[in-house]
């Protein structure tokens, strides 16, 4: 496959091959690399494939629309850009390259904490590119709380319009790709830009962010502090997701951190059939992790997602392509999305259902134990 009228491929393993190519070595294998063996990381994607997609015929109509409604805003597709650090390792105009191909497109961007460029640029180059662009900050909540609440300020004065809380994290997963790279560090001329010039670092330098277990009483200093809503990112089992939204919270991320985290984890569209029916339609379910084609986006909404995230894939196009590559990647899984709900019968995101969803083989429903033979 090919990008729209460039000629350059869109293919995730082409992508990767070129990425390669671009990057150093242990910059490539910090991008590639997963938690432990990388089970989680390898069943993020070998998940998708292990399902079928039963499209619906003769339900007439040529109109299609793929707009979605997440947190009172209107999406052109169930599509946004998942939060992946330090940028500028892949790419000298890191994020900015990202966030003006994003505002593009009109896919939303959440940009990491661990950002190589300050959120206050990203929301800036973004809505240069569109006044409307949807910008969100991911946030790991802090030990203390002066600076998660610095971290919040300065993204509200940003312009964000929703925090991502990553809750999957109280230490760093054994990452084997690092270790033996000796990957620790950014290298001169670089940071962590949105850690500099926060409470407890001296003037004009930065923190490092600190992976530690934050519990739900932090979530509710968190909710004190900001009227922005507050998406959990990182939630894998049911029981979490109902307390979570009991807790309040505006929207739930179903993902295994890329599977750089638990290398025992589920696959991210594993998980996602229980988180939904736990939460039951009460407030939007998004997931990320292995999403690579316009099936994978299907399929998700199919088990209840309301969007997906994209994280990788946007990596491989910046090192690529630059912000060219990003936009072209995002307007391909757009496009091939767009083509798949015609093909499954589907007008509207939200014609795709579960029972569209099989086992590959002489198949049984995920989650249901019924034979569709």
């Amino acid at each position: 496959m090919t990008g729209p009228g460039t000629g350059r491929p869109h293919d995730p393993a082409e992508l990767a091959r070129l990425a390669r190519k671009e990057l150093s070595p242990e910059h490539y294998d910090f991008f590639a690399g997963g938690a432990g063996e990388e089970t989680a990381l390898r069943e993020n994607e070998d998940a998708f494939g292990r399902l079928a997609l039963l499209p619906r015929v003769l339900r007439g109509g040529a109109d299609r629309d793929t707009r979605v409604g997440v947190l009172g805003r209107e999406w052109p597709a169930p599509l946004f850009v998942s939060p992946t650090a330090f940028h500028r390792l892949a790419h000298p105009d890191g994020e900015l390259a990202t966030a003006r191909a994003a505002a593009a497109t009109g896919i939303p961007l959440v940009t990491s904490m661990a950002a190589t460029t300050a959120a206050a640029d990203v929301v800036a180059a973004a809505r240069a590119t569109d006044q409307e662009a949807v910008v969100w900050f991911q946030l790991y909540l802090q030990p203390e709380h002066e600076v998660t609440a610095a971290l919040v300020h300065r993204a509200e004065r940003a312009g964000c319009s929703a925090l991502v809380v990553t809750v999957d994290s109280p230490v760093f997963g054994t990452r084997h790709r690092d270790l033996r790279n000796g990957f620790h560090d950014l290298p001169p001329g670089l940071a962590a830009e949105n850690m500099r010039d926060l409470p407890g670092a001296a003037a004009g330098s930065t923190r490092d962010i600190a992976m530690w277990p934050a519990g739900w009483d932090d979530l509710w200093r968190l909710r004190e502090l900001t009227d922005l809503p507050l998406v959990l990112k990182g939630v894998l089992h049911p029981e979490d997701a109902r307390v979570a939204v009991e807790q309040g919270v505006d929207a739930l991320l179903v993902s295994n951190h890329g599977g750089r985290q638990l290398d025992a984890a589920p696959a991210s569209v594993e998980a996602l059939p229980a988180v939904a029916e736990a939460v039951a339609g009460r407030v939007p379910v998004l997931m990320d992790g292995g999403v690579r084609r316009g099936t994978d986006i299907a399929l998700a909404l199919a088990l209840g997602a309301r969007a997906v995230g994209v994280g990788r894939p946007v990596l491989w196009a910046l090192a690529a392509g630059g912000e060219d590559g990003v936009r072209e990647v995002l307007t391909a899984l757009r496009e091939d999305f767009g083509r798949v709900l015609a093909l499954c019968g589907g007008h509207r995101p939200r014609d795709l259902t579960a029972d569209q969803v099989v086992a590959r083989g002489f198949p049984r429903r995920p989650g249901t134990g019924e034979r569709t033979w």
